[in-house]
């Protein structure tokens, strides 16, 4: 049986939470621009999904110009 050591462990371990954190993150972004298109205010996009009003701001930039979410 083959084993990892403890840095490698701590290193996959580490990537697995970045990439975890970014398909959150990904998520959050989606839900906060189907807000923006349903015109729900700013206040209440910012409070339910935490993101910073530069944020919303680049998504209200991409549904102004009728551009697609992609992942960013």
């Amino acid at each position: 049986m083959r084993t990892i050591s403890p840095k490698a462990g701590e290193k996959f371990i580490s990537t697995a939470k970045r990439l975890e954190m970014k398909g959150r993150l990904e998520g959050v972004k989606k839900v906060a621009y189907s807000m923006i298109q349903e015109n729900i205010p700013d206040e209440v996009i910012l409070k339910v999904t935490k993101l910073t009003q530069k944020e919303l701001d680049y998504l209200k930039t991409l549904k102004k110009f009728e551009l697609e979410l992609e992942i960013l």
